[in-house]
């Protein structure tokens, strides 16, 4: 076990209808003009029109930018980044997504220390704080909002890579469930199991800390009572509530522990074939508990407890099994996709791709057991 570093957002803001904070918070952070950081599907679903007229409202300069992609790449950087030189920018607002909040997160270092995006990937290459943010997320499922990590896609490398610095903390993560509400039934699947696969790889870690146990397993708790609801009603507050809840827990795991080979083998499911974050984790995920199960039943058998699945009577193998049970129930139940040639990946992908999940050593290292080039094959094989 290693010593515990934990650290979060300089303050952290939850509740329904917390968006109306956003003025008075932006005024604590900066005085100057602020750049709000978002993409085209806000713009139309008017949450981002709703940002900056609460801006207007109080009379703060902002300038918007909605330009983000999907798993942005690092051309998605380059231009926010030029974006926000040009407006001469004082502070951040990063609302929408991970992918959102991740370009709001490294571009506020790089417009204070320029360096090329890829001297930056790695852990601890940021040279130091950048610009104040803010940071409101509109899914529950990366905790992009609370971690230190920036995920980007390297389109000439066909991977994605990335950055984990202190500086990429928020200032204010600002959470507002109902900003949810409108989310498509699929978007919720895939990054409230996203979520999941944050809670359940701390815990499963082989670094895993009592701190961030107790996050990951009323995480776990969450998602197993609320996802289901969130997906199939999504104009329900108290499960849009509890998923963020459970995002956020989730997500403060990733500062100390963070995840193992889910998220190192869906990287290049996103590096080469633009698969979305969370549809690739979610996939992933209960092939990558099969090969760990043995690694730690105890650990295990307490995830499947914390999805709701009754162990009482069953040896502890039996009783670990039931927590991959359980992911692929409720998996299936959100719509989630079971196989990767469904997603239109090719047979032969499976060993480039697997060379290539290989090079996420800061990932794998922390999986509780050993991955080989041939397990990660294996396992890619057992998913297509």
């Amino acid at each position: 076990m290693r010593t515990l570093h934990f650290s979060a957002p300089g303050r952290l803001i939850l509740g329904n209808g917390a968006l109306a904070e956003l003025p008075g918070q932006v005024k604590r952070l900066a005085a100057g003009r602020v750049l709000v950081v978002t993409d085209a599907g806000l713009v139309r679903a008017g949450i981002a029109g709703r940002c900056m007229d609460l801006l207007a409202a109080a009379s703060i300069d902002a300038v918007l930018y909605d330009g983000v992609t999907s798993d942005p790449h690092y051309g998605v950087v380059s231009d926010a980044l030029s974006f926000a030189r040009r407006h001469g920018i004082a502070a951040l607002v990063g609302v929408g997504g991970g992918s959102s909040l991740d370009v709001a997160k490294v571009v506020s270092v790089l417009v204070t220390h320029e360096a090329p995006i890829d001297a930056l990937v790695g852990t601890d290459r940021v040279a130091g704080p950048g610009l104040p943010k803010l940071l409101a997320p509109t899914t529950a499922g990366t905790g992009s909002e609370v971690t230190p990590i920036t995920v980007l896609s390297d389109h000439d490398a066909h991977l994605k890579k990335g950055i984990v610095s202190e500086y990429l903390y928020a200032d204010v993560a600002l959470i507002d469930p109902e900003l949810a509400v409108g989310l498509p039934p699929q978007v919720t699947a895939f990054t409230g199991v996203d979520a999941l696969c944050h809670a359940l790889e701390a815990y499963t870690n082989k670094y895993a800390q009592p701190f961030t146990d107790a996050l990951a397993l009323q995480a776990m708790r969450l998602i197993g009572a609320s996802l289901r609801r969130a997906v199939a009603c999504g104009e329900d507050l108290t499960a849009r509530y509890n998923m963020a809840l459970a995002s956020l827990y989730g997500g403060l795991c990733l500062g100390s522990v963070n995840t193992t080979a889910v998220h190192a083998l869906a990287y290049p499911l996103g590096g080469s074939y633009d698969v979305p974050h969370g549809v690739a984790n979610s996939l992933l995920l209960p092939y990558v508990m099969q090969f760990n199960l043995i690694s730690n039943l105890e650990r295990f058998r307490d995830v499947a407890v914390a999805l709701g699945r009754p162990v009482a009577g069953l040896s502890l193998r039996a009783a670990a099994a039931q927590a991959i049970e359980a992911v692929q129930e409720l998996c299936a139940d959100v719509g989630i996709v079971s196989r990767m040639r469904d997603l239109g990946i090719p047979h032969e992908a499976v060993q480039p791709m697997a060379v290539a999940a290989m090079q996420v050593t800061r990932l794998l290292s922390n999986n509780p057991r050993a991955v080989r080039l041939e397990d990660a094959e294996a396992i890619y094989e057992a998913a297509w």
